[in-house]
C-alpha cells in the first residue's frame, strides 16, 4: 500500500513530504496523470465538471517544483501518478486535513473512480495551497510540527509499573541527520527557539523524520514555550486550524543551565 503520507518505492526506501505540502503533492500527481494520458476522459466529461479550471490549476505544479515544495523525489511523484493512474492500491494517511482531502479526491475523479454522477455533475475543488505561515531560513533551519503521540493524552502503564516506554511528550524529536548536524544525543536537552518564544527539552531521534523537520506533541515541559512556538495555519475553506507549524533552531545547552 503507498500513501503520501510515507510511501515505499522500488529500492524499499520511505520518504515523507514537508509538513503541509500535501495538496502540492496531489496536485504534482494530478498533473502528471493528465500528462501522461491516465486521465478518464470519457468519465470526467460524463459525470464532473470544471476539469479545465483544475487542468490549469495543477499545470504550475511540475514534478521539479513538487520536489523543491514536497521533499519527495521525483522518482516516487512520478510512481504515485502511475499507480494512481492505473488503478494500484494508494492509501491516504491517518489525520488528512479538509484541503487535503479535496486535493486527493480530485485525483479519485481524475481517473474515474469518483462518485460522479451524470445528472448531477461532481465538481472538481479547486483547492490552493497555503505555504506555512512562519518560513524556514538560516537562522531558523527546522520547521517544527506539534501533534499527538500514542500515550501522550493517556499515561499508560506497564504491568510492571514503569511509565510506557511509547509516552514521550517531554521530547523534541530529531532526525538523525539533524542530530549529527547540530551535535546532540539522545536525552540531552536543547533550547528549541523560534521568532516568538522557546522552551527546552530532551532530543529524540526518529529515524522516520526527514532532515529538517522536528517533532513535539502538544504538551511541552515547561507547559508554555511550545504553545509559542507553533504558529497555526489556517485552512481558508473550513475556517479552522489545518495544523501548526514554527521555524525553528536547536540550541544546545550550557552545562551549567541543564535542569535537574
Amino acid at each position: 500500500m503507498t500513501d503520501l503520507g510515507a510511501h515505499a518505492i522500488g529500492s524499499g526506501d520511505r520518504y515523507r513530504p514537508n509538513a503541509g505540502t500535501g495538496v502540492p503533492m496531489a496536485h504534482a500527481i494530478g498533473r502528471e496523470i493528465v500528462r501522461a494520458g491516465l486521465a478518464d476522459r470519457e468519465f470526467i466529461e460524463r459525470s464532473t465538471s470544471g476539469f479545465e479550471e483544475y487542468r490549469r490549476l495543477v499545470e504550475p505544479w511540475t514534478v521539479s517544483l513538487a520536489v523543491k515544495v514536497t521533499g519527495v523525489p521525483a522518482a516516487a511523484v512520478r510512481e504515485l501518478a502511475y499507480r494512481w493512474g492505473h488503478g494500484e492500491p494508494v492509501g491516504v494517511f491517518d489525520g488528512v486535513g479538509l484541503e487535503e482531502a479535496r486535493a486527493l479526491a480530485d485525483l479519485s475523479l481524475l481517473t474515474g473512480r469518483g462518485h460522479g454522477d451524470p445528472r448531477r455533475r461532481t465538481p472538481f475543488h479547486l483547492v490552493r495551497h497555503a505555504p506555512p505561515v512562519d518560513l524556514t531560513d538560516e537562522a531558523y533551519p527546522v520547521r517544527l510540527t506539534r501533534g499527538r503521540r500514542l500515550g501522550t493524552d493517556n499515561s499508560r502503564l506497564l504491568r510492571s509499573g514503569s511509565a510506557s516506554s511509547l509516552r514521550r511528550a517531554e521530547c523534541v524529536e530529531l532526525s538523525p541527520e539533524d542530530a549529527e548536524r547540530f551535535g546532540v544525543v539522545v536525552g540531552e536537552e536543547v533550547r528549541v527557539a523560534t521568532r516568538r518564544g522557546a522552551t527546552t527539552a530532551p532530543v529524540w531521534v526518529d529515524p522516520a523524520l526527514r532532515p529538517a523537520l522536528a517533532f513535539m506533541t502538544g504538551r511541552p515541559p515547561d507547559g508554555t514555550g511550545a504553545e509559542r512556538a507553533a504558529a497555526k495555519a489556517s485552512c481558508p475553506i473550513a475556517g479552522a486550524v489545518e495544523f501548526e507549524a514554527a521555524a525553528v533552531r536547536i540550541e544546545r545547552m550550557p552545562v551549567g543551565a541543564i535542569r535537574r
